[in-house]
């Protein structure tokens, strides 16, 4: 079993029910733009309960995160600081979908906290096979934002910090 559907059904609980691949336009940067601090991101999952293994359906989920993890976009999306993305990212050769992508947020350099809502068709949220980087992809083709940093993880009761 790869780490990547390993991933997928810690936090699911449950084995995939099909398996694909992204467009060959899609492209994880070398470079990305920090928009600032990552303040949560909001996510609609099927994934079982992790306590009770009990299927609930469809669920909206908020993960707050805690100091160090950050929002970052692609280079044509906006001015700002450029950071290298991390080779786990940027090598990564699949991922694991965590669920739709519902949105985001982050405190900007003027200490606003910004939101960026996420529209029909839903993106997705996918995690890399370690589970310390979050993906937000439209469609399998597009790449809109990475979260990365601090103690950011994706287990199996849910992304943690």
């Amino acid at each position: 079993m790869s780490r990547a559907i390993k991933m997928y059904v810690d936090f699911h609980q449950h084995e995939p029910k099909k398996l694909g691949s992204f467009h060959s336009s899609l492209r994880i940067p070398a470079r990305a733009v920090l928009c600032g601090p990552a303040k949560h991101v909001l996510y609609r999952s099927d994934k079982l309960n992790p306590t009770t293994g009990a299927d609930e359906g469809w669920n909206d989920y908020i993960h707050k995160h805690d100091r160090g993890v950050n929002l970052y976009l692609g280079l044509n999306d906006l001015d700002g600081p450029e950071r290298a993305v991390p080779a786990f990212i940027r090598d990564a050769k699949e991922l694991a979908w965590l669920g739709n992508c519902l949105g985001l947020a982050f405190q900007d350099e003027d200490g606003y906290v910004r939101e960026i809502k996420g529209t029909r068709p839903l993106p997705e949220l996918y995690t890399t096979p370690n589970g310390r980087a979050l993906l937000v992809i439209q469609n399998k083709r597009s790449l809109l934002a990475l979260v990365w940093g601090g103690s950011l993880a994706v287990e199996p009761r849910g992304i943690v910090h």
